[in-house]
């Protein structure tokens, strides 16, 4: 995909959700004085490739974190797998060099390095993108990060063999222009692994969690393969990882020399996707409705209500279905969040021990589906005292469509 055949991909794309104003959900308010940078977030599809994405990002000025204490986690079961694979490509041996976009690449290289594959680089933000600011992360690098910037970054490191991009194509601005930046990064007949979040099971569910404004592009495998081939690349490997909240798209690409990079999508595959991103738009709002009414019912016959899990996902359901007023407070253990408030309904931030003084008869649960068994287990006396735990993701074990 180049920059003119980008012009065209958003010209053959038609607005399926407009969610209206929504907060930068990173903003963590330090006082109830103060509020969250808000802007419009629509969600576009493209009717060519069936690729849903936000029209209109954010700033990146505004998405770049406040506080260095803010942390990211990717899933990492499967990259003991994924680096026997890697070393086990054609071509690969120990003398090659493994290059890694991001610090979410650094377990990969360090078990590449534990192996003895010890010739590997790493973008640093401040040397090679001229980035000082300690807060700044994914969102900035790939403002960042030009086909100039990586012409530079060549020269002075060396091509790879190997490039890892672990999460991070989703929050680019400018596909063309990362895809192109990228490529130069590696040697003529090197390989990029890409590694991003799966979308199509939150999309199937009507999950509006799956929103998050610094995520810009909501791939499949379908329409992430098809990026790639249209982009001019040649898949040797291509998986899905599957995992609790979403499951974790790995593709291993060439440069497919000499090869026709025209794709014609399968015809009953694009049609799959796009009635697909329909149904999504469709639930979210149908969500909004049913779930404001349980909870409105709930607050009204049972008690209060919290939520457990400060973090994005927690600001979408809140924000995106519109229920934050009827939440009494947002639980999270991290000290550094404790005592401050959500970007969102300015609802306050207060440690696990809040569940237990009594008002509190609902806590849902926003945080990552495979740490809630460890939540509901740890918190067995808040339901021993007649509490009720619920989760926020639809087609959860504790989904809250369900328990209510």
């Amino acid at each position: 995909m180049n920059s003119s055949e980008f012009s065209y991909f958003k010209s053959s794309s038609r607005p399926i959700l407009d969610l209206g104003i929504q907060p930068v959900s990173n903003r963590f308010l330090p006082s109830s004085g103060l509020e969250a940078p808000k802007f419009p977030l629509q969600l576009n599809l493209n009717l060519d490739t069936g690729l849903v994405y936000i029209d209109n990002p954010f700033p990146v000025e505004e998405l770049k974190p406040r506080y260095d204490w803010l942390t990211c986690f990717e899933p990492e079961d499967h990259l003991d797998a994924l680096v026997q694979k890697l070393i086990a490509l054609p071509g690969i041996a120990r003398d090659s060099v493994f290059g890694a976009y991001s610090f979410k690449d650094d377990s990969t290289l360090q078990r590449l390095q534990n192996l003895g594959y010890a010739k590997n680089w790493r973008i640093h933000p401040e040397q090679d993108l001229g980035i000082v600011d300690p807060c700044a992360s994914i969102e900035t690098y790939q403002a960042a990060f030009t086909p100039v910037r990586a012409q530079q970054i060549r020269e002075r490191y060396g091509p790879a063999d190997v490039l890892i991009v672990r999460h991070v194509i989703e929050h680019s601005y400018n596909l063309p222009l990362f895809l192109d930046a990228m490529r130069s990064l590696i040697k003529p007949d090197g390989y990029i692994v890409w590694e991003l979040p799966d979308c199509e099971g939150a999309l199937a569910a009507g999950d509006c969690t799956t929103i998050w404004e610094e995520h810009i592009f909501y791939f499949t495998s379908f329409t992430f393969k098809l990026l790639l081939q249209s982009a001019g690349f040649s898949i040797v490997s291509y998986e899905s990882f599957p995992y609790p909240l979403e499951n974790s798209i790995v593709a291993i690409v060439r440069e497919a020399k000499g090869e026709k990079n025209t794709v014609e999508p399968d015809t009953a595959s694009l049609q799959r996707e796009i009635e697909r991103a329909h149904r999504f738009a469709d639930a979210v709002a149908h969500r909004r409705q049913i779930i404001r009414d349980k909870l409105e019912k709930f607050r009204e016959k049972v008690g209060g209500i919290a939520l457990f899990g400060a973090g994005h996902l927690s600001v979408a359901f809140l924000s995106i279905l519109g229920v934050y007023d009827l939440i009494d407070f947002v639980i999270d253990d991290n000290p550094h969040k404790k005592g401050m408030r959500m970007p969102v309904g300015n609802l306050e931030i207060r440690g696990s021990d809040a569940l237990y003084s009594g008002a509190i008869k609902l806590c849902l649960l926003g945080l990552n589906p495979h740490n809630q068994p460890k939540v509901v287990a740890k918190h067995g006396e808040f339901e021993a005292q007649g509490g009720l735990f619920a989760s926020i993701f639809p087609g959860s074990d504790l989904d809250l469509e369900k328990i209510l």
